[in-house]
Parts: structure tokens; sequence; C-alpha cells
């Protein structure tokens, strides 16, 4: 399920193995928050590969974005170490529904180039994606994808490949500190990670068969619904 959101949405994955790791293994929270990134780089990296050989990736959005996006998901990540992980799970309930609300109810921008997107502002927004991956354990593809869409106003499809594109090289220095930092469970990882392949090859086939209205649609309805449901669990254990 995992690998087939990840390159069907272009979200990387995290949004589906996050809450599953939270909810359905009931594993402790820092572990939901680092190891699906450790998921998140073969994921991304097969979902991109089947959209870029179908002309679907803007490469010269991706060197930008990722590279900046490499440094400041070192930032946030290296931070988790000062917060509680089930405060972290619980912004990440609400940073993920602000955005479904915003996606879904937002006009999309008459599509333009990818060149009209300056290499200050993929810098900046690069930085500021990949620090929020780090800190809540998810691949950025959550902000990718608004991002490229309401700001550079790409076409869902193109959206999705960049992102795929993206996400996988910002994961890494996110899943490595997050290791290093004892939050990942490299077993768990592995297991998930035989699922999320075939999973990411047969999500990105299946997205080039709708229409980009129904794509994102979808998106903001599956962001909105992993919200609730992560956000619920998280303030009933607060509270308990």
């Amino acid at each position: 399920m995992a690998g087939y959101f990840s390159a069907h949405l272009g979200i990387g994955g995290a949004l589906v193995t996050a809450p599953a790791i939270r909810l359905i293994f009931l594993e402790p929270a820092f572990i939901a928050v680092g190891t699906p990134l450790v998921v998140n780089i073969p994921t991304a990296f097969v979902g991109a590969s089947s959209y870029y050989r179908r002309g679907f990736v803007a490469t010269r959005l991706v060197a930008p974005l990722a590279l900046s996006g490499m440094i400041g998901a070192i930032g946030g990540a290296s931070l988790t170490r000062f917060v509680s992980g089930d405060i972290i799970l619980l912004t990440t309930s609400v940073v993920i529904f602000a955005l479904s609300m915003r996606f879904l109810f937002s006009r999309q921008k008459t599509e333009r180039t990818p060149a009209e997107i300056s290499y200050p502002t993929l810098a900046v927004s690069g930085l500021g994606i990949g620090f929020v991956s780090g800190f809540l354990g998810l691949g950025g593809g959550f902000l990718l994808v608004p991002f490229l869409t309401l700001v550079g106003g790409l076409d869902m499809k193109t959206t999705f490949g960049t992102s795929l594109a993206v996400v996988a090289p910002i994961a890494i220095p996110g899943a490595l500190v997050h290791f290093l930092l004892g939050h990942v469970d490299l077993s768990l990882a592995a297991f998930l990670i035989i699922g999320v392949i075939p999973g990411a090859y047969i999500g990105s086939r299946m997205a080039m068969r709708l229409s980009n209205l129904r794509l994102k649609m979808m998106f903001g309805v599956v962001l909105g619904a992993v919200a609730v449901y992560l956000g619920v669990f998280e303030v009933l254990k607060l509270v308990s």
C-alpha cells in the first residue's frame, strides 16, 4: 500500500508507513518517525524511474531542490532529539491535514515551464521542505507536490514524477541521522521494502491512466484521511 500510494500520488510512502508502524505494529513513536525515511529511498527511486521513462520529470528542478533539501533534512532530523516523538507525530497530523485542505480547495495556476521557477526560490524551498522532512520523518513529497503544483504550476503527473525524484536523495541524510539516533528498525524497514518496490511500480503505472484533476482530488483526500486518523490516535494517547 505504501509503495502504491507513494508512486500514485508522488509522496514517497511515509504517509502510509509512519501511521502503519505506529498504529498497526505499535512501535515507539521515534521508530515511526525514523524508519519510514529508510523505506522511502527505494520507494521513491522506483516510482521516479517509472515517471522519468515516460517524460514526467522536470529534470531542471531536481538538483537544486534535492541538494538544498538534503542539507535541510540533516538539520530537521538532528532536532528530533530534543522533542517528544508523540509531539512530532501529532504535529505531523496537523501539518498534513492543513496541506490537504489547502490542496483540495485551491485553484491550480496556469501550467508553465519549470524555467520560470528561479534557482533561489528552489533552493530556499528545498531547504525548508528537507528540514520538515527530516524532522517529521516524512519524505517531503507531501510538501513538494503542493509546491510544484500551486507555485510551479506543473501538471499533476510531472509533479508526482519530479517529487519522487527529489524525495529519494532527500531521504538519505535524514535516514542516516535517525539511524545514528536509534530511531530506525532495520528489520522492519527490510520487510516493508520488499512490499513497497512492486507497489511503487504498480502505482506509477496506474497514475499514468488517470486525469490530472482526479489525481489532485485523490492526493488531497488521502492526505486528509491519514492526518485525521493519526491525529486522533496521538491525542488519545497523550490524554490517556
